[in-house]
């Protein structure tokens, strides 16, 4: 095992003396931290922060995911940023926590390169206790479009392509292996440039695939060095993560193609994704009923609807009484309003939704504090104007009910 290091192995020059006046008007415009921390709904606890802006030298953070160990460790990974944009110059983070999200430790670096640009974390702890963390390194400059910082990617697996990678820990996540490459498979076809998602993988528990380990992905297709399009797919292991294949893509039929995708398990073993959509205010679900190798159509959700942002789902309680839920920003204008839906019938309906967080709210997941507490982790933030720390909420599943 290779042991991280608590904070980064660079100097980092953060500097901003502002004027008190000033300080205080962009605390009156804009939410801030003690906003962030008084957001949540009566009946729930406070939210508590967990990567906090500027710490550990990291001006911002990003794209928070989790996941629950098997001692009961929860485990929060995030893009520890140095500039706000995306593929800018970012680090992999965690903080874990053992009482639930009630408090956090010190932050750990899981990977660290100036010349790389590390993303989308997405973890999964397996039935055997190992977690495994998978995320994605661009070559500082590149990305799978063109922005101000960088240039788009080039396909194939030269010196200026997306990697796809996977850690493992066997200790509760207080150090972690080598990393291994997974984007020969992942990114197989030509003009795939880009395989990932930021969303917990899972391990399914019934039906003819049982143990069968499911990373779900958004991939990037390049038309031209300016234009691309996306597909969706998942990878999966059915030999504890020493080989991998790649599914099918997703059909599109009579919707558009998706974006960030998540997926769950839900009856007789059969998975339920449900991704991203960049045109539309719905968002769109598939099926597979043989363990992810292949997908039914996308359809758009009728009940589910958001301005474009990544989202949580997750199945809790495990068992064949279990729910499942899903957080989202529950607006077509801006990323706020944060709700959680509950369907007690695979996802077919959502009766349940209720709004957890009502002001900004960005990226969310979701994870199993205990059997009566479910825990999301979240942005509560839209844009630049907004400080960029990430926060945790415990929310009864009896408060749900409600």
């Amino acid at each position: 095992m290779m042991t991280t290091s608590s904070t980064p192995n660079h100097a980092i020059a953060h500097s901003c003396v502002p004027l008190i006046l000033a300080t205080l008007l962009v605390c009156w415009l804009y939410p801030t931290v003690s906003r962030a921390e008084a957001s949540a709904v009566e009946g729930l606890d406070t939210p508590v922060l967990v990567f906090k802006e500027g710490e550990a030298g990291y001006p911002y953070f990003r794209i928070p995911t989790i996941t629950r160990s098997q001692d009961g460790t929860l485990l929060a990974f995030a893009e520890g940023r140095f500039i706000r944009d995306d593929h800018g110059r970012n680090d992999i983070v965690l903080k874990r926590s053992a009482d639930g999200g009630k408090t956090w430790g010190e932050l750990q670096v899981i990977h660290a390169d100036q010349s790389l640009v590390m993303v989308n974390p997405s973890p999964v702890t397996l039935d055997s206790g190992r977690i495994l963390l998978f995320y994605e390194t661009f070559p500082h400059g590149y990305h799978a479009r063109v922005g101000r910082h960088h240039k788009m990617m080039d396909d194939g697996f030269g010196l200026h392509t997306q990697k796809l990678l996977v850690r493992a820990s066997d200790d509760d996540g207080k150090s972690w292996s080598k990393a291994v490459e997974l984007q020969k498979t992942s990114r197989k076809d030509k003009n795939i440039i880009s395989s990932g998602s930021p969303a917990n993988a899972i391990q399914l528990q019934k039906g003819k695939h049982k143990g069968r380990i499911v990373l779900p992905m958004f991939l990037t297709e390049k038309i031209n060095d300016k234009s691309r399009t996306w597909k969706n797919a998942v990878l999966y292991s059915d030999d504890m993560a020493r080989s991998w294949k790649r599914s099918a893509y997703v059909p599109v039929e009579t919707t558009e193609t998706g974006n960030e995708c998540l997926i769950a398990e839900i009856g007789d073993g059969h998975i339920l994704m449900n991704a991203r959509s960049q045109k539309s205010k719905h968002r769109l679900t598939s099926i597979s009923k043989d363990g992810g190798a292949s997908w039914s159509p996308f359809a758009y959700s009728q009940e589910l609807k958001n301005r474009p942002c990544n989202c949580g789902l997750v199945r809790f309680p495990v068992g064949d009484s279990a729910s499942l839920f899903f957080s989202y920003n529950n607006s077509l204008s801006k990323r706020a309003n944060g709700h959680i839906a509950m369907s007690k019938d695979d996802g077919t309906s959502w009766p349940i939704n209720k709004q957890v967080i009502p002001g900004l709210f960005g990226y969310s997941q979701l994870v199993p504090c205990d059997e009566t507490t479910l825990g999301m982790i979240y942005e509560p933030f839209e844009s630049v104007k907004e400080e960029w720390s990430i926060y945790f909420l415990r929310i009864p599943l009896e408060w749900m009910e409600k």
